[in-house]
């Protein structure tokens, strides 16, 4: 019964532990947690990365409203200029195709506005003064000059979403007055000369969303209208694209192709060209001479490429360059000089984008910047700390203002600390004024005692800092992060997390040697010099794996710095400074420690079962086995999440930003402050103490007092009773 009691009532301890835990964080969040955002008219919130991703994730799609997901910096000329007006055309409203119910085709005519359906052909009977044709989501597989002989008044033409899968030369001729042109959506493969001869007056282009491998503008040569070309989405490679001289261009836009490389005469014949646009492309390689003919730039989008390194002179011919998108590239470490030429930016974006060994001051610089993406939180208060609008706006610790950002893990801060440095206190007190105390027991729980408790002398420092830098982080952050103050407290708590796993695992086997062989465990009894001298070589071991990183990226103080808690978790950035380290020791040093501890108690667990009455165990080792066992079980409460957020965040699953601070105040150190209540407040020697002691004569005072009140209010409730009996019935009644 004795072993079912104590597994039940340390179960339930636990559960309810774990239990109270998520119910705090859950109901401790915001609307929605650092890192993600709240949905209109629901209560879904989505993490930032689903914002403005191209994909509805919302119920009303607010996700992707172009209010949220604007950024106004960039070319926008060709939006706001002046465009002439054309006399009203008129048109026959008799001459419109009827729509033919059995064959499911018609058109709609108004004014000089039509749109058909069901057709595979263009349809020759409508007026020929029509200035807007629609035919999107029809049949058609081929555009001939036979098609819009008959209309030369046509401006708009739009054939979005049919199976177009050939021009046929001079399928456009004669179309002068026509200014857009829509080829979106369709089966197009090739674009070569005599396609688009005779558009004298295009405007827009767009083909995007094809399958062209092959792209010539020849027919559109020293074209002074044609403005814009959309060819993203297809499957066009950098020498399979062939542009003209094109003075009026001032868009194009190649996003979603196979394009590897950028020549020097790729865009050379663009001397106009005010925005590029060619993300999710192949490049991997920029010729430095590139931009050299393109000095009218304001907008290019280099994002989601292939590109490792950049020429620092790469930009230098893009002085009016206003927003640059260089994001999602496998830059190993991006130099601030191939930024410099750039006086005027005003919105860039470096997501995913190592930016380390740059000045503090590096984006000062830019004085016109407004938008600013990064890869980390600390990028923004590190080297952008005056771009008011700077992503991402927190690293799930910090927020711009202060260190701790959320009331509850500042409060939790200063409660977990105190009481893990007065409960091991209290510990390391009881163990040294025992006379009779198994000494090389002592000596371990001792030593266990003092790891603990650096634990909870880490957390109470984070909590001045805190204090020290509330409502000023952003200014400070950089220099908190790089200091070697934050790079001694974060050694002071690895110290103290890897010294506790491997004392851990020390008496774990020690234990599992003296229950499960106890005869032979006499004789191999463990010596306290020999206690001792192990406890020094773990002291030293800690102590080792927590200074390796400080010398060997001694240039750098980002191992322990990468966020302002100075503790290397690496989950938020898997991949940051030092993540081969922070990954042998959690999933090297730990893991293995754990797994360690699991399989010995697991063992020794299954030998008391199986052997409690035949062995000449002591009570004393089976309490204190069981009891172990739940010190064990807190750790791997705090050590199994800690390794399971790691491999998700090395397999590139994304982690919750706000995870990271939950985890380094609760997670981490909860084993610290528990562990005193299991090991040493819970024992029969420490009780026994206690009654002996002045807190015990306190206690036994106020329980006698208790029980000679009780005393006498029981005579006195007997002395009631025996006169309430012979008490008038008037008397009662009252």
């Amino acid at each position: 019964m004795r072993y079912k009691r104590i597994t039940i009532i340390g179960s339930s301890v636990i559960s309810a532990v774990v239990v109270l835990s998520i119910l705090v964080y859950y109901f401790n969040q915001d609307k929605c947690p650092v890192g993600t955002f709240l949905c209109n008219n629901s209560t879904i919130c989505m993490p930032q990365r689903s914002w403005c991703d191209g994909h509805i994730d919302c119920p009303d799609g607010d996700d992707e409203n172009l209010s949220n997901c604007f950024d106004a910096n960039g070319n926008w000329a060709w939006f706001l200029k002046d465009r002439p007006k054309y006399p009203d055309a008129v048109c026959n409203p008799n001459q419109c195709p009827r729509e033919e119910a059995m064959q499911q085709k018609g058109c709609k005519c108004k004014n000089c506005l039509v749109t058909c359906e069901g057709y595979s052909q263009i349809p020759q009977n409508m007026s020929p003064n029509v200035t807007t044709m629609t035919f999107t989501h029809n049949s058609l597989t081929y555009l001939s000059p036979e098609d819009f002989k008959r209309y030369t008044a046509v401006r708009t033409l739009y054939l979005k979403f049919n199976n177009i899968r050939e021009l046929r030369t001079g399928a456009f001729i004669g179309q002068t007055q026509l200014s857009w042109l829509v080829l979106s959506n369709n089966e197009l493969k090739i674009i070569k000369p005599g396609h688009f001869v005779g558009l004298s007056s295009l405007e827009v282009l767009l083909a995007d969303n094809n399958k062209i491998i092959r792209a010539d503008f020849t027919d559109f040569d020293n074209s002074n209208t044609l403005e814009w070309i959309d060819l993203s989405k297809n499957y066009i490679t950098h020498n399979n694209l062939l542009f003209p001289y094109l003075p009026a261009l001032r868009e194009l836009i190649l996003d979603d192709n196979l394009i590897d490389r950028i020549n020097s005469n790729f865009l050379s014949r663009l001397p106009h060209l005010s925005s590029l646009s060619l993300e999710g492309n192949q490049i991997s390689l920029i010729d430095p001479a590139a931009f050299n003919n393109l000095n009218r730039l304001t907008e290019l989008n280099l994002a989601d490429n292939e590109l490792t390194t950049m020429h620092e002179d790469v930009f230098s011919p893009l002085g009016n360059l206003t927003k640059l998108m260089i994001g999602y590239n496998p830059i190993g470490n991006l130099p601030i000089k191939v930024l410099k030429p750039l006086e005027n930016l005003q919105s860039l974006g470096v997501e995913e984008i190592n930016m380390e060994n740059i000045e503090k001051s590096a984006f000062d610089y830019f004085k016109k910047l407004d938008f600013v993406y990064f890869k980390k939180f600390h990028y923004c208060t590190t080297y952008a700390p005056n771009v008011k609008k700077c992503r991402p706006i927190s690293d799930g610790v910090s927020s711009l203002s202060d260190l701790l950002e959320k009331p509850l893990l500042r409060g939790a801060v200063w409660g977990i600390s105190l009481v893990t440095i007065m409960g091991n206190a209290l510990v390391l007190w009881g163990r040294f004024i025992a006379k009779d105390e198994n000494r090389v027991l002592s000596i371990l729980i001792r030593n266990l005692a003092v790891s603990d408790m650096l634990m909870g002398v880490y957390l109470m420092i984070i909590g001045f800092e805190d204090i020290h830098f509330r409502g000023t982080y952003k200014q400070d952050a950089i220099v908190w992060m790089s200091s070697w103050s934050c790079t001694l407290l974060g050694m002071l708590a690895m110290i103290s997390s890897e010294v506790s796993v491997l004392i851990l695992s020390f008496m774990s086997i020690e234990r599992f040697i003296l229950i499960t062989s106890p005869f032979r465990g006499q004789h191999c009894l463990l010596k306290p010099h020999t206690a001792i001298i192990s406890m020094i070589c773990m002291w030293i071991v800690g102590i080792i794996i927590a200074m390796i990183p400080v010398y060997h990226w001694r240039s750098s103080t980002r191992f322990y710095g990468l966020n302002g808690m100075c503790f290397p978790l690496h989950i938020d950035d898997p991949f940051a400074v030092g993540w081969e380290y922070s990954a042998f020791i959690f999933l090297g040093v730990n893991m293995f420690g754990l797994i360690i501890i699991s399989y010995v108690y697991v063992a020794m667990f299954v030998n008391i079962w199986q052997t409690r009455n035949s062995t000449p165990l002591s009570t004393i080792d089976s309490e204190f086995a069981l009891r172990f066992f739940f010190i064990v079980l807190t750790d791997v409460v705090c050590w199994a999440p800690i390794i399971v957020l790691k491999i998700l965040a090395l397999m590139k699953i994304p982690v919750a930003p706000d995870l990271h601070g939950w985890v380094v105040v609760f997670i981490l150190p909860v084993n610290s402050a528990v562990n005193p209540l299991l090991y040493t407040f819970t024992t029969p020697k420490f009780r026994e103490r206690m009654s002996e002691g002045w807190i015990g004569k306190v206690w036994n005072q106020m329980r006698r007092i208790s029980i000679d009140d009780c005393h006498s209010r029981s005579t006195a409730d007997r002395d009631n009773d025996n006169t309430n009996n012979i008490l008038p019935l008037e008397t009662i009644a009252k």
